[in-house]
Order: C-alpha cells, then sequence, then structure tokens
C-alpha cells in the first residue's frame, strides 16, 4: 500500500501560516535556495533539527572548483563524465562545472575562509580527477566552514525565517499542484500547515537506510518519500555511493577518512602490509570511489579480515596535523596516534546519486515544487559522482531552485483548495520503531549494499514489502515513526532499481551481472502513476 499521505488530516481544521517559499531543509543547497529566493519574498526555513544540523556540516574534503591557472571548466566536465559511467546528463554536467566557479566566489564573498598559501587558494587531489582542484577549509573541515557562513547569513538575513525542530510530514498537493507542507513539532507535537506558492526539497540523501553509513542521523530519505507519495518521478535510486575509507573501531562513529588523504598520500594497505591497489587500477589509490570500494572488499576476502589500512606514513607529520586536523583528533581519541599508526578502514554508505527527477531549472513534474541538493536528481552525477563534486551541485543547484522558486511566489492570486485526507488506519501500540529500523539497515546493507545479485535483492524487496504492509498505513504520531515509514519506502524503491537493473554500472555492482551493457545505458524512474 502506498498512502498518498502518512496522516489524517482536514486543511480547514488546521492551524496555518502563510510564506512566499517554503525551503525544506538546512544543508548547503537549502540555505543556498533560501538566500536568493529572499531576493524576491518572504522565505520560511523547515528543518527538522537546528538549522546547522546537516550533511554538509560534516563534509570533510572539500569542493571541486575549476579555478586553478592549471584548470578550466571543459578538465571538470570530461572528469565528471568519465566518473558517472555513461549515465550523466551532459547538460546538467556543463551548468555544474561552469556556474560553480561564480558559486564559490559567491561563497567567498559572504565570508568563506578556505585554505591559502600566499594569499593563493589551496588545491589538493581526489579521486579520478586529472588535476588538484579540490579547495579546502581549516584542513578537513570545509562543510562546517560553509554551514557557519550560510547559517550566519540566513541568520542575518530578515527576509528569511527558521523553522527548528519541524517535521516535514507530507507536502499539501492536489491535482498535481503543491501548495505547502504539514509540518510537525517535534517538541510540542502540534502540527500547521504552511502554505506557499514554491516549495524547495532540499532535504539531503538515504543513507540512513544502511546499517554501516557516513551520514548523520537526519538523513532519512524523507524528501524522496515525502515528493513521490505527491506524485513526483524518482530517479536512478539503485545507485547509492559508498565512500571507501571510514573508520573501522569497535564503539567508534563510522566517521570519514576523506578522499583528500589518499590525494595527499595516503595508501591503503591489507593486513599484510601489501599495497593492494596496483593490482585493481592504474590510478591506484586514486582511482574511481566505486573501483576503490570494491577493491577493498574483495582484499578484505582475500585475506579472510574486516578492515584494511590507510598508511598516512609517507606524509609528512607536520602536513598530517595542518591539513587533517579533525581527522588527527577523532584518530587519537580512540587511542590512533597518526601519522604512525595506521588507520582500519572499510566502505560504508555515503551519496545517493538518485531522487526527486528535475530539470535543469529545478523543476519536477508536480507545480510548485522544486528539488535541490542530495534529495534530487539531475543526472549530474550519473551512476558513480566524482568526489567533492556534491558541495558544488548543492550550491549551483541551490542557486538555480531558490531563484526559480522565488519568481514564482506571488501570494496575491494563490489560492488553497479544501484538502483533506483520510483512510482507515490501525493503532500499532507496541511498534518497536527502532527494531524495525535496525532490522531495515541490516538488510540493506547485507542484501543492497555494495555487491548484489537477484536472490537477496528479491530478499530484501519481500522483506521491506512485508513490514510495508503493517507500518505504511499505521497511525503513527511521532517523527521517529514518520522516518521509519519514508526509509521503508525508498528503501523497498531502492531494491527494486537495483534488480530491474541487470548489469553492473557505476556505484551498482551486480555479481550476477559483472559488466556494464549497453542496451541499459538508460535511467530507471518510479512514480506512483506509473
Amino acid at each position: 500500500m502506498n498512502p498518498r499521505y502518512l496522516i489524517n488530516f482536514d486543511l480547514a481544521k488546521m492551524n496555518s501560516v502563510k510564506t512566499g517559499a517554503i525551503i525544506i531543509g538546512s544543508g548547503s543547497a537549502g540555505l543556498t535556495a533560501a538566500l536568493h529566493a529572499s531576493e524576491f519574498c518572504k522565505v520560511t526555513i523547515v528543518t527538522k533539527s537546528k538549522v546547522e544540523e546537516s550533511n554538509t556540516l560534516h563534509a570533510q574534503g572539500g569542493v571541486a572548483v575549476a579555478l586553478s591557472k592549471d584548470d578550466s571548466w571543459e578538465k571538470h566536465f570530461e572528469d565528471t563524465i568519465f566518473a558517472g559511467a555513461g549515465l550523466c546528463n551532459r547538460k546538467s554536467v556543463k551548468v555544474l562545472v561552469k556556474e560553480g566557479v561564480h558559486r564559490v566566489n559567491e561563497l567567498i564573498s559572504l565570508g568563506a575562509n578556505f585554505d591559502r598559501h600566499n594569499g593563493k587558494l589551496l588545491f589538493t587531489r581526489e579521486a579520478a580527477h586529472g588535476q588538484r582542484r579540490i579547495i579546502h577549509a581549516n584542513g578537513d573541515n570545509t562543510g562546517a566552514e560553509i554551514a557557519r557562513t550560510l547559517v550566519r547569513a540566513v541568520r542575518n538575513n530578515r527576509k528569511i525565517d527558521v523553522m527548528e525542530d519541524h517535521y516535514v510530514i507530507d507536502l499539501l498537493h492536489y491535482k498535481n499542484r503543491c501548495y505547502g507542507v504539514i509540518a510537525f513539532n517535534r517538541k510540542t507535537g502540534r502540527k500547521t500547515a504552511v502554505i506557499a506558492p514554491s516549495t524547495v526539497l532540499a532535504t539531503g540523501g538515504a543513507g540512513q537506510v544502511y546499517r554501516e553509513t557516513t551520514n548523520p542521523e537526519v538523513a532519512t530519505a524523507d524528501g524522496m518519500a515525502i515528493a513521490y507519495r505527491a506524485g513526483t518521478a524518482l530517479m536512478d535510486m539503485e545507485f547509492m555511493q559508498f565512500h571507501p575509507t571510514t573508520l573501522y573501531l569497535a564503539g567508534a562513529p563510522r566517521f570519514l577518512i576523506s578522499e583528500t588523504v589518499r590525494g595527499e598520500g595516503g595508501i591503503l594497505v591489507d593486513k599484510n602490509n601489501y599495497r593492494f591497489m596496483k593490482d585493481y587500477h592504474p590510478l591506484r589509490e586514486l582511482a574511481p570511489r566505486d573501483v576503490v570500494s570494491r577493491a577493498i572488499v574483495e582484499q578484505m576476502k582475500k585475506t579472510d579480515s574486516n578492515f584494511v589500512s590507510l598508511d598516512l606514513s609517507d606524509i609528512p607529520p607536520g602536513k598530517v596535523a595542518k591539513r587533517f586536523p579533525n581527522i588527527k583528533k577523532l584518530c587519537s581519541d580512540y587511542g590512533l596516534k597518526i601519522p604512525r599508526d595506521k588507520i582500519p578502514v572499510r566502505p560504508s554508505a555515503h551519496y545517493m546519486m538518485g531522487g526527486v527527477k528535475i530539470d535543469l531549472g529545478c523543476k519536477t513534474n508536480i507545480k510548485g515544487l522544486y528539488s535541490c541538493g542530495e534529495v534530487s536528481c539531475s543526472g549530474v552525477h550519473g551512476a558513480n559522482r566524482l568526489a567533492s563534486n556534491s558541495l558544488l551541485e548543492s550550491m549551483v543547484f541551490g542557486y538555480r531552485a531558490g531563484i526559480a522558486a522565488g519568481q514564482n511566489s506571488n501570494l496575491k492570486n494563490f489560492k488553497v483548495p479544501p484538502i483533506k485526507y483520510e483512510i482507515d488506519r490501525k493503532v500499532l501500540h507496541a511498534l518497536d520503531v527502532a527494531d524495525v529500523r535496525r532490522s531495515l539497515q541490516s538488510v540493506m546493507w547485507r542484501c543492497v549494499g555494495l555487491e548484489r545479485e537477484e536472490h537477496s535483492l528479491a530478499e530484501a524487496y519481500n522483506i521491506i514489502t512485508f513490514w510495508e504492509r503493517y507500518i505504511l498505513s499505521a497511525m503513527l504520531s511521532y517523527a521517529d515513526g514518520f522516518e521509519l515509514q519514508n526509509m521503508l519506502m525508498v528503501a523497498k524503491l531502492m531494491a527494486k532499481a537495483a534488480l530491474r537493473r541487470k548489469e553492473s554500472r557505476g556505484a551498482h555492482y551486480r555479481t550476477d551481472f559483472p559488466k556494464p551493457v549497453e542496451k541499459w545505458k538508460r535511467h530507471i524512474k518510479f512514480s506512483l502513476k506509473d
């Protein structure tokens, strides 16, 4: 069963507020969208935690941008196309790499302090980049610097209101038109209809559907699920990118060990201290992420080990301390002294390439609804995102979404129909939401993870379908329950897409179909209308 709303309601009986544009989410995409929409109208940001909490805050490596004298947008374009394994939308990529230069300069003008030497930006290199084009801030705290800069600009903007600790249960939609959102106050339990001519989805990714993930607790696939229920198309849902190197220690968080560690000279070795990447790809540690991730898994199998190690001994200790202060501190907290000690690592779910299908103007197929950032899918990443293109994408398409939403925010003739929704819902008094969530994460990691095949994918699909029977239409009245319902819906679509794609391409690897197939150089899309 796929209900159109997670709750029963009557809009006429709800508390409501009106605004020009709603931005759902407060990562770099949402904050960028809010700043530019505010050039045209009053804006309300709705975020389920604090405005500072997002994937952006935790991003380490940096921003890929063609700003060095040896680089060009054309070179950045070719590297992005190569990493995307034949599924990139070339027009989207061109927008990304050309407009990205302007968006980064705009961010600098807002006060973002990227690392420099003698006044000039410092560039590092990451996997599958032909140039040193990654700019960074405070060593490995790039995301935190970007978040700080954008949050400050938003806080100082009188045309932007922020509703923190408000969970968006659903989009208010009627006859292929979005009229706003139903927001749930996590502290009081009160529901409010936030009404606007323009709504922007910027809710981030879906990493929390997996047991092993670099994503924060807030990345529960909400935007994809609420958009799907409203009738939007979702695309490329089989393409979850797994980051090759996350810290693997008992009791430690699955902390991301940035790609730039390898870009600065870190090497991967197995438990026998063998540098194995030379056996898998000529670019060794700087091969595309999907290649490095699968190589690590294969080497763990060969050596009967649960992890490999990242060796930083070739990087001068002073450089490690300056470039990777965050990584150095966390490792120290867990008893590792780098670069003397090797860092135990293994792959984890990291970034969702698929999501809400949008055009170059960030429009969805629902009038009044726009989308940007990781929740969206313009085809810019294809089947495998090029390292450090995510923050660039969030700013480029956040800008475009904000402009489009602001330009279409006229409240003067905006009339909202009497929307209401009522279905029979059972009350599951003893439902252990946390237990189902852990079970879902385990099934997804085991069956729809880095390596996939027909039987396990079908097993995941059938298990999730069974859980949906009694959970999707249940009457849940708390945010954890809504998150679980959204995660189930999106996880099922991920398993379904992975079952359909009978080939291996980019981040999607099937052991029973280990090669790319030309006829599958196309996109898989889902919507409730199909």
